[in-house]
């Protein structure tokens, strides 16, 4: 559901680094979840307590987590699920805290290189109510219900005007949260969004970079582990982020079942660039794929990199010709409305 909470990437990212140090000091799990229940967000503290009573009733870490709904993202539970088959729960946190921990890293750099634009645009914001207050303080629009003088030809003059403006940008403001949080849950519309902007030249290029280094990680991460690669591999690819990649699953997964080796899978679906087949076909020969994978997943973050750049540049340009397309308006605007009051002022009384 859309209000059901969810564990946001900061404090995932700390939980798994208590929760790896914790385990690997041989704390009981239900110690390590009552401490846990005193800790964070209240959302958090409810779901930690959950976990802790389901953990007193016998039953597995895996059992209580599927039974805290949604809290934590599908790639943490599955991969605490293999964790605590093969014995390994301590070294799996300490690998989905280091995965959390590069997601966050290039989430921060990207909204440290967005800081500039997005001032530049709330100061273009705040000028423009600024400018509707003032020319209601402006002679001609004293005592009068209607704008007398209206620079910007909004009809928005005064206080009147301000609150006005206020509310549209507040409006405008909850549908972006609305959209940022809709696309985070992986709604129905957002997958098809997600396959569209892969096209987009540049754009696409940089988002499948970053998908591609998501995927190389987190298969590295589960070939290590004893787990099925019917659900590894759709597992891996739900790890991507991104419905262009992660539609597939289903389909290697049978291709896994008829027989293919992983190479092949992969490359039925036409979306995996051939460097990356290539190596993997060679870890495979050579029964080296983890160790090939790690190399590869290594290779692939430092291009994640150089593409969190280029979006975070076409993010920046976008917010630049906003604020350049506000600036033009109120230009011509006022502009507009110069000639309007010479245009009154020579005609005859």
């Amino acid at each position: 559901m859309f209000f059901s909470p969810r564990i946001r990437l900061k404090p995932l990212t700390q939980l798994c680094h208590r929760l790896a140090t914790a385990t690997r000091a041989g704390i009981e799990d239900r110690k390590i979840w009552q401490d846990e229940s005193r800790r964070g967000s209240r959302s958090q503290q409810q779901t930690a307590g959950h976990i802790r009573a389901e953990l007193a009733a016998g039953k597995s870490v895996t059992d209580a987590f599927a039974s805290a709904g949604e809290y934590s993202p599908p790639l943490f539970r599955q991969m605490v699920a293999v964790g605590e088959q093969s014995g390994q729960l301590d070294k799996t946190y300490q690998r989905l805290a280091v995965h959390y921990d590069r997601t966050l890293k290039a989430k921060r750099t990207l909204f440290s290189k967005l800081a500039w634009p997005l001032m530049q645009l709330v100061i273009a914001l705040f000028v423009i109510g600024l400018l509707i207050w003032i020319m209601g303080l402006l002679p001609i629009n004293q005592g009068s219900d209607e704008a007398g003088f209206d620079m910007l030809g909004w009809g928005l003059v005064g206080n009147s005007g301000l609150v006005v403006y206020l509310n549209a940008l507040v409006f405008i403001g909850i549908l972006l949260f609305l959209f940022v949080e809709l696309a985070r849950r992986g709604t129905s519309w957002t997958h098809r969004l997600q396959r569209l902007v892969v096209n987009i030249p540049l754009l696409g290029s940089a988002l499948k970079t970053i998908a591609l280094a998501r995927f190389a990680w987190a298969l590295q991460l589960v070939l290590d582990t004893p787990m099925d690669l019917r659900k590894a591999l759709p597992l891996a690819l739900n790890a991507t982020g991104n419905d262009y990649y992660a539609q597939y699953g289903e389909d290697v997964a049978l291709q896994i079942e008829h027989g293919q080796t992983i190479h092949k899978s992969l490359s039925a679906t036409q979306v995996f660039p051939p460097d990356m087949l290539d190596n993997i076909a060679v870890g495979e020969e050579g029964g080296r794929l983890v160790e090939v994978m790690e190399r590869v997943s290594a290779e692939y973050q430092e291009r994640a990199g150089t593409a969190m750049s280029v979006l975070a540049q076409i993010a920046g340009y976008a917010i630049w010709l906003l604020v350049a397309g506000v600036i033009i308006i109120m230009i011509f605007q006022l502009f507009s409305g110069y000639l309007g009051m010479l245009n009154d002022a020579q005609k005859p009384i």
